[in-house]
């Protein structure tokens, strides 16, 4: 009997402290934060925020590498990709090699070139032209720039889209909403 009660008691004790441990207030960095998202050396470079859609229903940051550099490009254009199923799970955050190194972007060519040489390029694999993204891919986004807003200290007003700067495409898309993600950023 007396054996069975202290079995109750830490089986009970053990139960609370995973409660605990699993509900637990975290810090945003923990909540935020994937492997990969803090380059091991952080430039002061990034001034803000460039969202691009692929305008293709399948891809990835590999598919993407291999088409940038058909183009003569010397690796992918983009810091992030986030994948919409096709190469990669539904909302899975892809690190380009140029995050890893910090290095400037290929993502939004402009006379002055301060959007690829001061803007983190992310592309959501999709054609919003025809739909918006899926919930998956927006929610991975918001956590993305959040933590990247944070971290760099990017303000909601440099978030921007790719035809919003050069006004010559409509990238990311028709259906593409820079305020609610602007929205989604702000909730977390």
């Amino acid at each position: 009997m007396l054996a069975t009660l202290w079995l109750v008691a830490l089986s009970s004790l053990v139960a609370a402290v995973v409660f605990a441990w699993r509900h637990e207030k975290r810090p945003p960095e923990v909540l935020y934060q994937e492997p990969g998202w803090m380059p091991a050396a952080k430039s002061d470079r990034w001034k803000c925020i460039v969202i691009h859609h692929s305008a293709s229903e399948e891809g990835g940051a590999e598919r993407f590498d291999e088409w940038h550099r058909k183009k003569g490009w010397d690796e992918l254009g983009y810091h992030f990709v986030i994948g919409n199923g096709s190469d990669t799970a539904d909302g899975q955050v892809e690190v380009g090699s140029r995050w890893a190194k910090q290095k400037w972007g290929a993502h939004c060519k402009t006379d002055d070139e301060f959007y690829n040489q001061h803007g983190i390029g992310i592309c959501l694999v999709g054609n919003f032209n025809g739909h918006p993204p899926d919930t998956k891919q927006m929610q991975s986004l918001a956590r993305l720039v959040g933590f990247l807003s944070r971290e760099f200290k990017i303000p909601p007003s440099h978030i921007y889209t790719h035809g919003g700067v050069t006004g010559k495409t409509q990238c990311p898309g028709k259906q593409f909403d820079v305020e609610l993600l602007k929205r989604m950023v702000a909730a977390k």
